[in-house]
């Protein structure tokens, strides 16, 4: 790779979904930093001015803001939609100039949600990497503007390369996108090494401490967190269910009728967003992930480099990371009764909780390295430029 990098002085261009900072931002930053260390130069262009800027400047990498929205969307207004697609239709074009003057030798797309960087590749004659972190609909709610097998479609006519963040993930697109084309890759998920230990004692002073890190929306379904606490306050244990992360309002709303009809007001605490959630995660006893139908599920593999256990809801992603009994454990979508027993069990037996931690952690910290993670992205890459 060395030898390639160096003969052909690689630049990518990077399209972000977003200004913001989440799991699939996070994942683009460490990419960035990854490839970085090869040589290889990135500039990105976003949607809007926001936090992620920061890490870019940070980083001293050059980027360009250009106003352009999803194509994927849930609540919005027919006519607000069709607004939004006759716009990155326009927008499309400031974006492919900017890639020229670049003079960026690949286009990559950081999520589903966005079609831009892809028509733009083409339109230039540069290859185009498509990374889908989502499934759309199971875990978010969202829909393709203009129906899922028209903008497959145009995705699979401009794009080389899908890279698919799980086979649970990669299963639902090989429908519409050939399957030469799908390539699964596990991201790497870094973790600073002040949090990597194993000297946590479970359950002190007879406390159940409980965290649930992501956007707060029905696809995450706290709600099943915050009623399998209520089951155990009720067969007299003490719980804290510490909840990260913001979101949609009406089912924050909803989220807090369920704390105060089950007099759990003392027990749920909304933390907001951190930006160093693995501050509150090293104190925690278990680590949640009650998604419907996560894609990855970037939070399971910080929790278990931390040394936590890992409760998930059996669907999705989720399946791939956590195996049952060895690194935690998984249980029935939307059973709070079932997510309960399994916070119960890992209580009554603090020494399985602290060797399922452990086991969780050297796993993590193997298979989710930059090290994998670079040489598999850098094999694709290599397959898409110009031989010399």
């Amino acid at each position: 790779f060395e030898v390639l990098i160096e003969m052909h002085k690689i630049k990518i261009c990077f399209i972000s979904h977003s200004s913001e900072k989440g799991g699939a931002e996070n994942a683009l930053i460490e990419l960035i930093d990854i490839l970085k260390t090869w040589g290889i130069k990135a500039y990105v262009i976003l949607p809007s001015y926001g936090p992620l800027i920061e890490e870019l400047k940070i980083r001293d990498v050059e980027f360009h803001v250009e106003r352009y929205y999803w194509w994927l969307s849930g609540k919005l207004s027919l006519p607000n939609r069709l607004w939004n697609n006759i716009l990155n239709c326009i927008n499309i074009v400031p974006i492919a100039i900017k890639i020229k003057k670049w003079k960026c030798d690949l286009v990559y797309s950081n999520t589903l949600t966005i079609c831009e960087g892809a028509i733009a590749a083409k339109l230039i004659g540069l290859p185009h990497i498509l990374h889908i972190h989502e499934f759309g609909y199971e875990d978010h709610g969202l829909k393709f503007d203009l129906g899922e097998k028209f903008s497959l479609w145009i995705l699979n006519h401009c794009s080389s390369v899908f890279i698919i963040i799980s086979n649970a993930v990669a299963k639902k697109f090989r429908n519409y996108i050939p399957i030469d084309k799908l390539k699964v890759v596990y991201q790497s998920v870094n973790v600073p090494n002040q949090y990597i230990n194993n000297n946590y004692d479970f359950f002190k002073n007879g406390v159940i401490k409980c965290i649930i890190l992501g956007l707060i929306q029905e696809g995450k379904r706290q709600e099943d967190a915050i009623m399998a606490m209520s089951i155990l306050e009720q067969a007299g244990f003490n719980t804290q269910l510490y909840i990260v992360g913001t979101g949609d309002s009406t089912y924050r709303k909803y989220l807090n009728e369920l704390i105060l009809e089950h007099n759990l007001k003392n027990n749920v605490i909304f933390t907001g967003f951190l930006e160093d959630p693995f501050s509150l995660m090293k104190n925690m006893d278990i680590a949640l992930i009650c998604s419907r139908s996560e894609g990855f599920g970037r939070v399971t593999i910080e929790a278990m480099k931390i040394g936590k256990p890992v409760i998930g809801a059996r669907s999705g992603g989720t399946v791939e990371l956590i195996q049952d009994g060895f690194n935690g454990f998984l249980y029935k979508p939307k059973d709070y009764n079932d997510l309960a027993q399994k916070i119960r069990f890992l209580y009554d037996n603090p020494h399985l909780a602290k060797n399922m931690g452990e086991r969780g952690q050297e796993w993590a910290l193997f298979q989710f390295s930059q090290l994998r993670y670079a040489t598999d992205i850098l094999k694709i890459i290599e397959t898409l430029l110009p031989k010399q």
